[in-house]
């Protein structure tokens, strides 16, 4: 496999290998990603990462004064547990749970990259993928899907989904 990832349902669990190009870069990425949520930088305020809670613009900024320090805590604290589980290397064997701590790490990575809130924006697309920021958001979204479809895989025949 050159520059990839396999992604394979093991019992219970989900074994994903990368080559050492890509695990290097989706550590940049996570790592560039807590870093932004600690410093608050611009580009991950609560209006980016979190989506309206009501239909009114008010009412959602609101919610958000009154909940996104504690969403934020979450999510700061999600992707200490996908850091923790992988200290680095290529492989990495997740449970359900750091399938789930995987996954949201990787939903809200992409605010780095998208030029509007991800349920405003239109899917990223890796065909059309042009500008190094819409290449790293299809490519997250790419990995999302790949983990999410080895975990619902039949154990008894998992299929073997790469990148």
């Amino acid at each position: 496999m050159r520059d990839g990832a396999r992604a394979v349902r093991d019992g219970d669990c989900v074994r994903l290998d990368l080559t050492e190009n890509v695990a290097e870069v989706l550590r940049a990425i996570l790592v560039d990603f807590g870093q932004a949520l600690e410093s608050r930088a611009e580009d991950v305020r609560d209006d980016r990462l979190f989506p309206d809670a009501y239909l009114k613009k008010a009412d959602s900024e609101g919610f958000r004064e009154r909940h996104g320090a504690e969403m934020r805590a979450e999510v700061r604290a999600t992707l200490a547990r996908v850091l923790d589980r992988w200290p680095g290397g290529t492989s990495l064997v997740l449970d359900r749970a750091g399938v789930a701590d995987l996954r949201l790490v990787l939903v809200q990575a992409q605010v780095r990259y998208l030029r509007r809130p991800r349920w405003k924006a239109h899917a990223p697309n890796d065909f059309v993928a042009s500008r190094d920021r819409d290449v790293k958001s299809a490519w997250l979204t790419s990995l999302d899907n790949m983990i999410t479809t080895a975990i619902l895989d039949d154990p008894a025949t998992p299929g073997v989904h790469t990148l």
